[in-house]
């Protein structure tokens, strides 16, 4: 089977023949047709993170993915030869670069009709996060939601799903982008938008009762925009944001990090969504997987607008 591989933090990616894997108890062998390009991809490679997130080499990069189930693991029962999947891979091995691949039933999740590989493997990882960081950090209901919410990087992959949880959720959405991207964020439901390119960008915007930051900035920015107990959620958790976390006792406004947890019950939740036609997943640009450096070129210009995709089919 074919898979990319690099061999050194900062290295350069090489498409090779491996051996194919065999799945485990409670696992599937997944023939890849379609992966998602993620920050967390090219961060992984770069050693952006080490310690806390390192890479074994030679390493497989990637975590999200959707294909065809190609062989069952002893005793799995709940998924069959040929059946549509997609998934998050749990840990921090990476490895949904490569043509086969095994995965946990914990995480995998059959993909709704009607959807195809190319969102179903840009879902994924966004979604979890956005699902979790809103019901989860902000303690917003799916469901009859009637506060304000603002979503920061509401174009991104994380932000345009959120803008469409808040919105089905029947909240007042507030979208934050650049002005070319003001159209898309409408169109996902948003009910306001701020162009953060203007100038006095936040002038006339009422508080709100939910932050949703997809980006990942200081919490001190925005618990100003906060009603007296609203609540923020960081996607992208620096040292500030668990400091601040730590003072939740002493104030009506609460800070908290999203830590995303893949799953399979969370992400059939998103694929209800996707089948009731009140989430869609927007994809920015298709790439073979010869040119994974320019689709992470793409990803960090930090311009996507909606998921960078690697068509494996």
């Amino acid at each position: 089977m074919r898979a990319i591989v690099f061999h050194e933090y900062g290295g350069a990616p090489q498409l090779v023949e491996r051996p194919a894997p065999t799945p485990g108890p409670r696992e599937v062998l997944v023939r890849v047709r379609a992966t998602s390009v993620n920050p967390i991809d090219w961060k992984q490679v770069d050693g952006t993170y080490r310690p806390i997130l390192t890479a074994r080499f030679p390493f497989v990069p990637g975590y999200d993915l959707a294909g065809e189930v190609a062989a069952l693991g002893p005793g799995v029962t709940e998924f069959s030869v040929g059946q549509r999947v997609h998934t998050r891979l749990s840990g921090q091995a990476g490895g949904a670069n490569a043509e086969l691949v095994c995965a946990g039933l914990d995480v995998v999740c059959a993909m709704p009709e009607g959807m195809d590989f190319a969102q179903a493997a840009g879902l994924p990882l966004v979604g979890l996060t956005a699902l979790q960081g809103l019901r989860d950090g902000c303690k917003l209901p799916l469901e009859g939601a009637t506060e304000r919410v603002l979503v920061i990087g509401a174009s991104g992959g994380v932000g345009h799903v959120a803008v469409q949880l808040a919105k089905a959720a029947s909240a007042h959405v507030t979208g934050v982008c650049s002005a070319k991207n003001v159209d898309l964020v409408r169109r996902l439901g948003a009910d306001a938008v701020v162009d953060y390119t203007k100038p006095d960008p936040w002038r006339d915007v009422a508080p709100f009762d939910v932050v949703l930051d997809a980006v990942g900035g200081s919490p001190s920015q925005h618990l100003p925009r906060l009603s007296p107990r609203g609540r923020y959620a960081s996607c992208v958790p620096g040292p500030a944001v668990f400091l601040r976390q730590a003072l939740n006792v002493f104030s009506g406004r609460t800070v908290a990090p999203v830590l995303m947890k893949p799953n399979a019950k969370d992400l059939a939740v998103l694929d209800a969504f996707v089948t009731q036609r009140r989430l869609e997943v927007v994809i920015d640009s298709t790439y073979p997987p010869e040119r994974l450096a320019d689709a992470w070129a793409r990803s960090r210009s930090g311009r996507a607008a909606g998921k960078i995709v690697i068509d494996w089919s």
